[in-house]
Protein backbone atom coordinates (compact mmCIF):
# COMPACT_ATOMS: atom_id res chain seq x y z
CA UNK A 1 0.00 0.00 0.00
CA UNK A 2 2.80 2.36 0.99
CA UNK A 3 4.86 1.65 -2.28
CA UNK A 4 1.49 2.37 -3.97
CA UNK A 5 1.19 5.70 -2.15
CA UNK A 6 4.77 6.46 -3.61
CA UNK A 7 4.37 5.87 -7.00
CA UNK A 8 0.85 7.71 -7.22
CA UNK A 9 2.92 10.49 -5.56
CA UNK A 10 5.85 10.25 -8.15
CA UNK A 11 3.15 10.20 -11.36
CA UNK A 12 1.66 13.09 -9.63
CA UNK A 13 4.87 15.01 -9.14
CA UNK A 14 5.40 14.31 -12.78
CA UNK A 15 2.15 15.41 -14.32
CA UNK A 16 2.84 19.22 -12.48
CA UNK A 17 5.73 19.36 -14.46
CA UNK A 18 4.89 18.41 -17.69
CA UNK A 19 1.59 20.22 -17.26
CA UNK A 20 2.20 23.16 -20.16
CA UNK A 21 4.56 24.14 -22.38
CA UNK A 22 7.90 25.01 -21.60
CA UNK A 23 8.75 28.79 -21.86
CA UNK A 24 12.17 30.38 -22.44
CA UNK A 25 13.86 32.41 -19.71
CA UNK A 26 12.62 36.11 -19.45
CA UNK A 27 15.22 38.70 -20.17
CA UNK A 28 14.07 41.55 -17.56
CA UNK A 29 13.57 38.84 -14.78
CA UNK A 30 17.49 37.69 -15.55
CA UNK A 31 18.80 41.28 -15.56
CA UNK A 32 20.25 41.99 -12.26
CA UNK A 33 18.70 45.80 -11.26
CA UNK A 34 22.25 45.93 -9.46
CA UNK A 35 23.04 48.29 -5.74
CA UNK A 36 22.18 51.99 -5.82
CA UNK A 37 25.87 52.46 -4.55
CA UNK A 38 26.96 50.74 -7.65
CA UNK A 39 25.27 53.38 -9.98
CA UNK A 40 26.80 56.30 -8.85
CA UNK A 41 30.54 54.62 -7.88
CA UNK A 42 33.80 55.55 -9.37
CA UNK A 43 35.42 52.89 -11.50
CA UNK A 44 37.59 53.00 -14.92
CA UNK A 45 34.32 50.41 -15.85
CA UNK A 46 31.95 53.44 -16.15
CA UNK A 47 30.39 53.21 -19.35
CA UNK A 48 33.62 51.40 -20.51
CA UNK A 49 32.27 47.37 -20.97
CA UNK A 50 31.17 46.12 -24.34
CA UNK A 51 30.58 42.55 -24.26
CA UNK A 52 32.59 40.94 -26.82
CA UNK A 53 30.80 37.25 -27.01
CA UNK A 54 28.71 35.39 -25.68
CA UNK A 55 28.49 31.86 -25.76
CA UNK A 56 26.81 28.49 -24.23
CA UNK A 57 22.93 27.94 -23.70
CA UNK A 58 20.31 26.20 -25.32
CA UNK A 59 16.85 27.39 -26.99
CA UNK A 60 13.94 26.46 -25.06
CA UNK A 61 12.01 23.21 -26.75
CA UNK A 62 8.33 23.73 -25.64
CA UNK A 63 7.55 19.98 -25.20
CA UNK A 64 10.35 19.38 -22.49
CA UNK A 65 11.46 21.96 -20.07
CA UNK A 66 12.44 25.42 -20.17
CA UNK A 67 15.98 26.90 -21.05
CA UNK A 68 18.04 30.07 -21.17
CA UNK A 69 18.67 30.74 -25.00
CA UNK A 70 22.52 32.39 -25.43
CA UNK A 71 20.33 35.49 -27.22
CA UNK A 72 18.73 35.71 -23.90
CA UNK A 73 21.75 35.54 -21.72
CA UNK A 74 23.09 38.29 -23.81
CA UNK A 75 20.33 40.59 -23.35
CA UNK A 76 20.18 39.69 -19.81
CA UNK A 77 24.06 41.03 -19.38
CA UNK A 78 23.73 43.80 -21.42
CA UNK A 79 20.57 44.79 -19.66
CA UNK A 80 22.47 44.59 -16.34
CA UNK A 81 25.59 46.20 -17.30
CA UNK A 82 23.36 49.13 -18.78
CA UNK A 83 21.67 49.18 -14.91
CA UNK A 84 24.80 49.78 -13.44
CA UNK A 85 25.99 52.53 -15.60
CA UNK A 86 29.01 49.84 -16.97
CA UNK A 87 27.89 49.16 -20.40
CA UNK A 88 29.96 50.78 -23.47
CA UNK A 89 27.77 52.97 -26.00
CA UNK A 90 27.85 50.13 -28.30
CA UNK A 91 30.19 47.01 -28.95
CA UNK A 92 33.09 49.08 -30.90
CA UNK A 93 33.07 51.14 -27.64
CA UNK A 94 34.69 50.80 -24.87
CA UNK A 95 37.87 50.17 -23.05
CA UNK A 96 37.48 46.60 -21.67
CA UNK A 97 36.10 43.89 -23.59
CA UNK A 98 33.63 40.91 -21.80
CA UNK A 99 33.82 37.70 -22.68
CA UNK A 100 30.93 35.09 -20.91
CA UNK A 101 30.43 31.61 -21.37
CA UNK A 102 27.41 29.84 -20.01
CA UNK A 103 29.11 26.50 -19.32
CA UNK A 104 25.87 24.88 -17.64
CA UNK A 105 22.52 25.07 -16.45
CA UNK A 106 22.15 22.04 -13.92
CA UNK A 107 18.68 21.54 -13.48
CA UNK A 108 16.44 18.72 -11.85
CA UNK A 109 14.27 16.98 -13.59
CA UNK A 110 11.31 17.05 -11.53
CA UNK A 111 10.63 18.32 -7.69
CA UNK A 112 8.41 20.48 -5.34
CA UNK A 113 11.44 23.22 -4.57
CA UNK A 114 13.48 23.22 -7.76
CA UNK A 115 17.47 24.39 -7.45
CA UNK A 116 19.30 25.36 -10.57
CA UNK A 117 23.13 26.03 -10.95
CA UNK A 118 24.17 28.43 -13.32
CA UNK A 119 27.98 28.03 -14.40
CA UNK A 120 29.88 31.08 -16.57
CA UNK A 121 33.23 31.41 -17.19
CA UNK A 122 33.50 35.71 -17.93
CA UNK A 123 36.71 37.05 -18.81
CA UNK A 124 37.65 40.71 -18.92
CA UNK A 125 40.24 42.45 -21.34
CA UNK A 126 41.38 45.48 -21.81
CA UNK A 127 41.48 46.43 -25.38
CA UNK A 128 44.47 48.66 -26.12
CA UNK A 129 46.71 46.13 -24.24
CA UNK A 130 44.81 42.58 -24.34
CA UNK A 131 45.73 42.25 -20.97
CA UNK A 132 43.20 40.36 -18.94
CA UNK A 133 41.99 42.29 -15.54
CA UNK A 134 39.18 39.44 -14.48
CA UNK A 135 39.27 35.85 -15.33
CA UNK A 136 36.49 33.76 -13.18
CA UNK A 137 34.07 31.18 -13.18
CA UNK A 138 31.03 31.60 -11.11
CA UNK A 139 28.64 29.40 -10.45
CA UNK A 140 25.23 29.95 -8.23
CA UNK A 141 22.20 28.16 -7.40
CA UNK A 142 18.82 29.64 -7.30
CA UNK A 143 15.93 27.71 -5.97
CA UNK A 144 12.30 28.56 -6.76
CA UNK A 145 9.63 27.17 -3.83
CA UNK A 146 6.77 24.97 -4.52
CA UNK A 147 4.78 28.30 -3.08
CA UNK A 148 6.26 30.34 -5.93
CA UNK A 149 4.40 28.84 -8.77
CA UNK A 150 2.31 25.89 -9.20
CA UNK A 151 3.44 24.23 -12.14
CA UNK A 152 6.61 22.32 -12.24
CA UNK A 153 7.93 24.19 -15.92
CA UNK A 154 7.06 27.44 -14.72
CA UNK A 155 8.59 26.49 -11.29
CA UNK A 156 12.37 25.25 -12.93
CA UNK A 157 11.64 28.63 -15.13
CA UNK A 158 12.04 30.67 -12.13
CA UNK A 159 14.82 28.77 -10.88
CA UNK A 160 16.53 29.47 -14.32
CA UNK A 161 15.74 33.33 -13.93
CA UNK A 162 17.10 33.38 -10.79
CA UNK A 163 20.67 31.75 -11.16
CA UNK A 164 21.34 33.23 -14.14
CA UNK A 165 20.30 36.67 -12.15
CA UNK A 166 22.35 35.88 -9.01
CA UNK A 167 25.38 35.02 -11.08
CA UNK A 168 25.36 38.50 -13.01
CA UNK A 169 24.90 40.03 -10.00
CA UNK A 170 27.50 38.60 -8.11
CA UNK A 171 29.90 39.53 -11.46
CA UNK A 172 28.88 43.19 -10.89
CA UNK A 173 30.06 42.89 -7.33
CA UNK A 174 33.02 41.43 -8.23
CA UNK A 175 33.88 43.61 -11.24
CA UNK A 176 33.19 47.06 -8.79
CA UNK A 177 35.91 45.23 -6.60
CA UNK A 178 38.46 44.80 -8.74
CA UNK A 179 41.23 47.52 -8.76
CA UNK A 180 42.57 48.54 -12.37
CA UNK A 181 44.10 51.87 -11.89
CA UNK A 182 47.24 52.27 -14.53
CA UNK A 183 46.45 48.59 -16.58
CA UNK A 184 46.41 50.64 -20.11
CA UNK A 185 50.39 51.29 -21.11
CA UNK A 186 49.68 55.18 -20.99
CA UNK A 187 51.71 57.58 -22.66
CA UNK A 188 54.92 57.53 -20.43
CA UNK A 189 55.80 61.27 -18.75
CA UNK A 190 59.09 60.26 -18.69
CA UNK A 191 62.17 58.93 -21.20
CA UNK A 192 62.30 59.49 -24.77
CA UNK A 193 59.42 59.50 -26.97
CA UNK A 194 58.53 56.46 -29.40
CA UNK A 195 58.94 57.34 -32.98
CA UNK A 196 56.07 56.10 -35.41
CA UNK A 197 58.44 53.35 -36.55
CA UNK A 198 58.51 52.26 -32.83
CA UNK A 199 54.85 52.43 -32.49
CA UNK A 200 53.86 50.62 -35.50
CA UNK A 201 56.86 48.39 -34.82
CA UNK A 202 55.27 47.83 -31.25
CA UNK A 203 51.99 47.54 -32.49
CA UNK A 204 52.37 44.60 -35.15
CA UNK A 205 53.89 42.87 -32.21
CA UNK A 206 50.38 43.20 -30.19
CA UNK A 207 48.73 42.21 -33.32
CA UNK A 208 51.17 38.48 -33.96
CA UNK A 209 51.11 38.03 -30.32
CA UNK A 210 46.80 37.88 -30.67
CA UNK A 211 46.98 40.10 -28.58
CA UNK A 212 44.76 42.80 -30.07
CA UNK A 213 41.89 42.73 -32.56
CA UNK A 214 42.56 43.24 -36.83
CA UNK A 215 39.91 46.15 -35.92
CA UNK A 216 42.21 47.58 -32.63
CA UNK A 217 45.06 47.04 -34.72
CA UNK A 218 43.68 48.89 -37.74
CA UNK A 219 42.38 51.89 -35.56
CA UNK A 220 45.18 52.55 -33.53
CA UNK A 221 47.93 52.52 -36.60
CA UNK A 222 45.31 55.18 -38.10
CA UNK A 223 45.76 57.44 -35.55
CA UNK A 224 49.27 56.77 -35.33
CA UNK A 225 50.12 57.64 -39.48
CA UNK A 226 47.78 60.41 -38.92
CA UNK A 227 49.92 61.98 -35.88
CA UNK A 228 52.99 61.63 -38.24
Amino acid sequence: MMNLKLMLSTVLVCVFFVAGCASPARVDQMASAGQPSQRVAETPLRNNVAIRDVSGGQETNPMWKSNVGGGEFTLALEESLRNVGLLAANRQAGRFALTAHLQSLDQPMFGLDMTVTASVNYVVVERATGKEIFQRTLALPYTAKMGDAFSGVERLKLANEGAIRTNISQLIDELFRLKIEGVALQTPTSGPAQSVEEKLKELKRLSDDGLISKDVYLERQKAILEKK
